[in-house]
């Protein structure tokens, strides 16, 4: 039996959320997360804004630049949560195999299914117009046989569109892709391919299993697979267990006043430890991250032996 492994992605979700709000932003450059005076990122931004050269996690000041006639939003994290899981009722109730892979992307499983709601492109293109009926949002997807080439599906499928990889065309699917369009190919690894004259998929696949692992180690066997348009193929239902639990903050104005710091250091632990406590959990490493106003990023861990949720004991570790 094929396997059919669905990605949906909404398309530009928070600007998307934020149409459906005020249709008089439909068909203008958005961008969410990077009001006026804001030193943050951008959480998302319109396809007409991208035009200009916006991604997301740009530095606000950034985005302003190349499209200061844009409609730029402060974002209202909470709706778009609450969406997100109303959305993926909507999912759980075409098969109990839905794993959200972030606040806008989700995997379904639909093996076997084709027996109950009949061709599984059919059954996905229903499942799409009901999210978009619902809450007149836009999003697009991709079905394959494993998670990887569905996730890569439904990005070639965007916006607003359904794109399936037939059983046996995984290798001339993936054959023609840059290999940093690829997931799980960051740039580090991305420039080492680069430096051994690897660019595409279809390069890559040209190379033994034994010469990748000898250079790349284990990831050398990931490589292989990738290259042949193997992936995951378990869509796991239920929500991984939660492994840290962090507070971050961004500053107005650049200050280097070490007394202010430390009071939003504390401020920090406090939160860090509310939360941890209310889980019922402990913790052993304490991670600060800095980031500067060129926006080098600085990250720093220690461990105890013993773990805490003790908001003192998180602020002196820090």
């Amino acid at each position: 039996m094929n396997r059919h492994i669905v990605h949906i992605d909404m398309d530009a979700f928070f600007v998307s959320v934020e149409r459906s709000r005020d249709p008089s932003l439909v068909g203008r450059p958005v961008v969410v997360g990077a009001v006026e005076g804001s030193r943050g990122v951008v959480a998302s931004a319109s396809y007409e804004a991208r035009r200009y050269g916006i991604r997301s996690a740009m530095p606000a000041a950034q985005a302003r630049k190349l499209c200061p006639h844009a409609v730029f939003l402060p974002g209202n994290m909470g709706l778009y949560v609450k969406i997100s899981r109303a959305i993926r009722q909507i999912l759980e109730s075409w098969t109990p195999l839905v794993q959200m892979s972030s606040i806008d992307e989700a995997y379904l499983d639909l093996t076997g299914f084709d027996r109950c709601y009949g061709p599984v492109p059919g059954t996905v293109d229903r499942i799409l117009r009901q999210v978009r009926d619902t809450f007149g949002l836009e999003l697009s997807a991709g079905i394959a046989t494993n998670k990887l080439v569905a996730k890569i599906a439904s990005k070639a499928a965007k916006p607003s569109g359904l794109l399936r990889v037939l059983p046996g065309r995984e290798e001339q699917f993936m054959a023609p892709l840059r290999l940093e369009e690829v997931p799980g190919v960051g740039e580090a690894l991305s420039r080492r391919l680069s430096r051994l004259g690897l660019n595409t998929v279809g390069e890559l696949r040209n190379l033994e299993l034994s010469l990748l692992v000898k250079v790349f180690g284990v990831v050398g066997q990931w490589l292989y697979h990738m290259a042949r348009g193997r992936g995951s193929l378990r869509v796991e239902s239920e929500s991984p267990p939660v492994k840290s639990v962090g507070n971050s903050v961004t500053f107005s104005e650049d200050t280097l006043n070490r007394r202010f710091l430390e009071g939003v250091l504390y401020h920090l632990a406090e939160k860090v430890g509310a939360r941890t406590r209310r889980k019922g959990f402990v913790g052993r490493t304490v991670t600060i991250r800095l980031r500067y106003s060129d926006f080098k990023t600085l990250t720093r861990s220690v461990s105890a032996g013993v773990g805490t949720n003790c908001d003192t004991e998180i602020f002196e570790r820090a």
